[in-house]
Formats: structure tokens, C-alpha cells, sequence
């Protein structure tokens, strides 16, 4: 891991002061519109002091929490290099968010400023760029909100030492250095989006960024590595006419289709098949161009199968929750975080993922894990995309219903053909007894993982409305 003593970012400047730090396409947004396309590591540790600047006229200081919330890119990450740079610590919020739950967070983690997109509107490019204190690199610095799954969401702490380790250990595997440069894909509010700026930051390579989403395809072409999840892959390749150079892509989120993998091949894309969660700062294991296991753990990772859960620990997992302004340690007595995720090794080593322990659900008094009957679905050569969710039933307790999104225009004949192949390889008890369209643009705000909950409150209100119960 590079030795740093400074914050990352400062570190590279006096490093490699010329070299390109982030290229930046503005879009038609007014904010930062005085700023340049692109910036050397001088330039960018100058605006992240000046950031520092306007943050301590707002009142910031060291150890205080500052909560953000926005969609403007550029901003957001430079509000938290900004606050991380002051020794403070930042909280990155969903802009799709409602009121009341933001509210709510707020007021549970104590969050002593909130700023969103208009409170930079005063910022100048005349400020002063203040000095910066050293790091605190062990102190608490991020805090990001878990899904949230399984009931209300959990901030994760995590220091800048962890997320350095993280970083290191997926810029082995992947092969990411000063030379390349890696798409700003994801949001920051989740784990896999900071997970790509600590990559950045950790080697001093290339950050872009583009704040129109219908500009993606084009820059996603420009670079050598980036981040998506399977659906983001596979509008890329509909995209993508010609390659001439060799990419990088990990991809997570969801099941990854063995096709992807090999239509992704033959356009010179290498993919990366990564598991990961929150308190692990983002990537634990990884697999190279595979699609039913996710590999051997990472550098500095610890991975163990007890009683069917997977138990995960290393230099990257974080301090613990935030509770009430304290840190609540999540190690188990001895000293591994306990996931709630199933698995098992293969023969050679190799971890697989069998889905999560608090998704299964009975239904006759059979168990039925979501997952598995979703892997098997796949394998029709059907579907793009699908989801099994429960549905509450009074005889069986609950029945499966399958979310689907079709190679074809969904219909009444597509339907058929995968009610019969789920015929042919599922028990009885494992077949869906509803199939319903994908319809992601009215359940799925984050654009990176489906909430289970929110879709079976959805699947339930739409088949009353069905039934006009």
C-alpha cells in the first residue's frame, strides 16, 4: 500500500503535481460552471482547499458530522474530500430520499450540518485554499447508510485507513495504477461509489466524471476500468460499436448472466464478478471473467463459512454503527462480522454466494431461497432481469412471485415459455405463481441494489389492485 501522510489527494500533488487528476464533462448544469474540464493534482488540491475554505465559513470543524445531499457529481465529491480533508466526517445522502426518512436520519445520527446543492451557490473561485490539517487516518471520517433491508438503515463507520485498504486490494487484483482511470459510475451515498474514489485517490490515477447520464456510454468508452451493475453492462455493449483497447469492469449488484460475460469478452472487456457489503468498505472477494462463484478473498481479507453464514473480517472493515453519536461495534465475541449472507467453497476454493439467510421465506412449510430459484430462471436464456418476491398467502403462508424483464416484449406467450422451463427444473412449491413485468423505474431509487421489502410491499399492492381487493 502507497505510505501516505497526507491526505491522499495532497499527497499526490506535491508527488506528481502535472499529471491529470479528473477529467470533468460539466453537462448543461450552471453550478461550478467556472471550472475547468480537466485538473492536474495541483489543480484539484487547490479547489479541495478552497472547498475547506468555504466549509470552516459554514461553520465546520475537525470531528463534527456533515451530511450531503445532491445529484451534481462534481460537487459531491468535492464536498467530501472537502470535509474528510478538515478531519471531519461525512454522512452522503440518496437525493431521491423523502423528507420524513431524511428527517429521521438526521435526527438519529446527530448530523450537525446539512448541506445540499444551493448552499454552494456562494462558492468562489476567488476563495483562499486554506491549510489543511494532517489526517487523522484511524479517526471515524465516512459514515454510510446500509440498504437498509431488513428494516431501518445502519450508518457503517469507517475510517481512511480502511478505505485506503480496500482500495489496495481490488487495484491488485484488477490492475489499476497511476496510468489509468476509472468511470465515476455510482453515487457516493453508496459504498461501492466511494469505493471507486478510494481507488482513485490510493493510486493518483484518472477520475471521470459526466453529469449527463445520456453522456455515460460515451465516457465509459473513454476509460480503462469502471464500475456497473449487470443491467448498466449490458446497455453499454447495445452501445458499443468498436474497441480498440482493453477495459476493466467489476460489476456487482445483482445475478450476472453467463452471456454478459461472454458478449463482454469478445468486445475486450475484462469482467470482474465482486462481493462486497458496507462494513467491509466495499469489495471482499472477486472472481476474473466467471459468473457462479465470486472467487478467493482479496488482499488483507479474511473469509469463513460457519453454519452456512458467511463471516468476514480484515483491515478494511469498519469501526462499527453509528448509534446516537457513539460507535457500536459489529464483530461477533471472536472478532469476525457475522454477514447473514449463505455460502459455501467450491472444490477449488472458490466462494459462492447462495443468497441471504433473512431472504428465505416458507411456503407450505418448504423453505425457498429467492436467490437460487432466480439462478435457475436464468439459465431458460429467457430474461435480462428477475426478482422472486413473497407473497403473504392464508393456506401456504406465503408463495413466490417472479419480477421478470424478457429478452422479448413482455407478453402472455413469453410468460408461457418460462412458466414451462420452471416447470421442467423447479419443484412444485418453487414455481412462481405470478409473473409480473419489470417495472424498476417505480421500485428501485438507487440505481445500485434492489430492496427485497420495497418490492414485496409493491408485488402485494399491485396484485390487489389486480384483483381489485
Amino acid at each position: 500500500m502507497q505510505d501516505f501522510s497526507l491526505f491522499p489527494s495532497a499527497q499526490w500533488c506535491d508527488a506528481i503535481p502535472e499529471q491529470c487528476a479528473l477529467m470533468w464533462e460539466k453537462g448543461e448544469a450552471d453550478l461550478f460552471s467556472f471550472l475547468p474540464a480537466q485538473f492536474s493534482w495541483r489543480e484539484w488540491q487547490r479547489l479541495v482547499c478552497q472547498m475547506a475554505t468555504f466549509l470552516q465559513s459554514k461553520g465546520v470543524t475537525a470531528q463534527q458530522l456533515v451530511a450531503y445531499r445532491g445529484q451534481h457529481r462534481l460537487l459531491g465529491l468535492l464536498c467530501y474530500c472537502g470535509v474528510l480533508s478538515l478531519n471531519a466526517r461525512i454522512l452522503m445522502l440518496n437525493p431521491a430520499m423523502p423528507p420524513a426518512q431524511l428527517n429521521q436520519i438526521l435526527a438519529d445520527n446527530r448530523v450537525e450540518h446539512c448541506l445540499c446543492e444551493a448552499g454552494f451557490a456562494d462558492f468562489s473561485p476567488e476563495l483562499p485554499a486554506c491549510s489543511l490539517p494532517l489526517p487523522a487516518f484511524d479517526q471515524p471520517a465516512t459514515l454510510t447508510l446500509t440498504s437498509g433491508s431488513s428494516g431501518k438503515p445502519k450508518a457503517v463507520v469507517h475510517s481512511i485507513r480502511q478505505h485506503l485498504a480496500s482500495a489496495e486490494g481490488v487495484c491488485q487484483f484488477m490492475q489499476f495504477g497511476q496510468g489509468d482511470s476509472w468511470l465515476f459510475s455510482l453515487p457516493l451515498f453508496h459504498v461501492s461509489g466511494q469505493g471507486i474514489v478510494w481507488r482513485w485517490l490510493s493510486q493518483g490515477a484518472t477520475l471521470v466524471i459526466c453529469e449527463e447520464k445520456n453522456r455515460l456510454w460515451h465516457w465509459l468508452a473513454q476509460v480503462s476500468h469502471a464500475s456497473l451493475v449487470p443491467t448498466q453492462l449490458q446497455r453499454y455493449l447495445t452501445h458499443l460499436t468498436d474497441r480498440t483497447a482493453h477495459q476493466h469492469i467489476l460489476l456487482g449488484g445483482a445475478f450476472i448472466p453467463p452471456a454478459l460475460i461472454r458478449q463482454a469478452q469478445a468486445s475486450g472487456i475484462t469482467t470482474y464478478a465482486g462481493y462486497g457489503m458496507t462494513e467491509m468498505a466495499s469489495t471482499v472477494c472477486a472472481v476474473k471473467n466467471d459468473h457462479d462463484n465470486v472467487g478467493y478473498p482479496l488482499a488483507d481479507r479474511a473469509v469463513k463459512i460457519v453454519e452456512n453464514e458467511i463471516w468476514v473480517r480484515g483491515a478494511m472493515l469498519g469501526l462499527g454503527y453509528w448509534h446516537h453519536g457513539e460507535i457500536v461495534p459489529f464483530t461477533n465475541s471472536e472478532g469476525w462480522f457475522a454477514t447473514k449472507d449463505k455460502g459455501e467453497y467450491r472444490a477449488d476454493g472458490k466462494l459462492i454466494i447462495n443468497g441471504r439467510l433473512d431472504n428465505m421465506f416458507i411456503s407450505g412449510g418448504e423453505n425457498i431461497q429467492p436467490e437460487a430459484v432466480e439462478a435457475t430462471l436464468f439459465a431458460s436464456g429467457l430474461l435480462k432481469n428477475i426478482v422472486i418476491v413473497p407473497l403473504a398467502d392464508r393456506e401456504f403462508g406465503e408463495r413466490p412471485v417472479a419480477l421478470v424483464e424478457f429478452y422479448e416484449p413482455f407478453s402472455a406467450q413469453a410468460v408461457e415459455k418460462l412458466r414451462q422451463f420452471a416447470k421442467q427444473q423447479l419443484e412444485a412449491f418453487k414455481q412462481p405463481i405470478h409473473y409480473l413485468p419489470w417495472a424498476a423505474e417505480k421500485w428501485q431509487t438507487s440505481g445500485i441494489k434492489i430492496s427485497r421489502s420495497q418490492l414485496k410491499h409493491y408485488v402485494a399492492e399491485l396484485i390487489r389492485e389486480q384483483h381489485n381487493v
